[in-house]
């Protein structure tokens, strides 16, 4: 197998196995105590082999919403007490992918296949009953610490004059934040449901739009950038259809099958 090869990835179908995973991690994190706002606890996830953690803090801030989400927590990677990911929303999420889109198109697609991965828990692992977590193989930690190494790490620097958070740091993160949002919708009576919503709704949803917004942002910046050098038209629409995307699904922006095929081939296949 080629390094290539080692994330080549099989456009997924969501099966029995994939709701019965999720289901478990609802049920992890119903069981989660919570403290209070002020003095929120902490429950550890995964230790990195670089010494920090995944983690959420519980409870989160939706809980003081008017109409409150009981179950909510604050994901968090971080060390000694520090939270690296506080605060963290969209925003941060997408300026960190399309940073690594301008350092490198090939490494851009690796990393959306990365998270593709962590959407549809490929790269997860039940270390004990009842408890899954995000655990690649030795090949894909190899992988994924090659591309911090030899790309991001003096890209962040080179073009930006920025120190970013690691790309494996970065995983577990989106990996908390999308269980998370599991926990949001599908609860039901204290118990986990995925009737009421679509199952889509939740994680899916949310990492596929981590995933779909960055490429169609990503391809305005790029006609930019060629455009400005041959002084050509600057295609707008490639900007107004994400906004217009956005628009009609109140902030979930998910790209088809096809679409993904389409920018993340060859890494991603039927």
């Amino acid at each position: 197998m080629t390094e290539t090869e080692i994330i080549n990835t099989k456009i997924f179908k969501s099966n029995k196995d994939f709701i019965t995973k999720r289901t478990k991690r609802i049920e992890e994190a119903i069981a989660f105590k919570g403290g209070t706002i002020k003095n929120r606890k902490k429950h550890l996830i995964s230790n990195l082999p670089n010494g920090k953690e995944s983690y959420f803090l519980k409870p989160g801030k939706e809980t003081l919403r008017k109409i409150p989400n009981i179950y909510d927590m604050s994901p968090n990677v971080g060390a000694n007490g520090i939270s690296e990911t506080e605060s963290w929303a969209f925003e941060k999420i997408w300026e960190y992918l399309l940073k690594i889109s301008i350092i490198s198109q090939s490494t851009f697609k690796k990393v959306l296949v990365l998270l593709y991965r962590n959407c549809f828990l490929l790269d997860h692992q039940e270390i004990k009953k009842g408890k899954l977590i995000y655990l690649p193989s030795k090949e894909i930690l190899d992988y994924i610490n090659n591309i911090e190494k030899f790309v991001l790490k003096e890209g962040f620097k080179d073009k930006f004059k920025t120190k970013e958070i690691g790309l494996l740091e970065f995983l577990h993160f989106i990996d908390l934040l999308a269980w998370n949002e599991d926990v949001k919708y599908h609860i039901v009576n204290g118990q986990p449901d995925f009737i009421k919503y679509d199952k889509k709704v939740g994680r899916v949803n949310t990492i596929l739009t981590v995933i779909s917004a960055p490429l169609m942002i990503s391809n305005f910046i790029l006609d930019i950038i060629e455009k400005t050098e041959k002084k050509g038209i600057i295609d707008v629409k490639l900007i107004t259809s994400t906004i217009q995307k956005f628009a009609k699904t109140r902030g979930i922006c998910v790209l088809s099958n096809k679409e993904l095929l389409l920018h993340l081939s060859p890494f991603l296949y039927s």
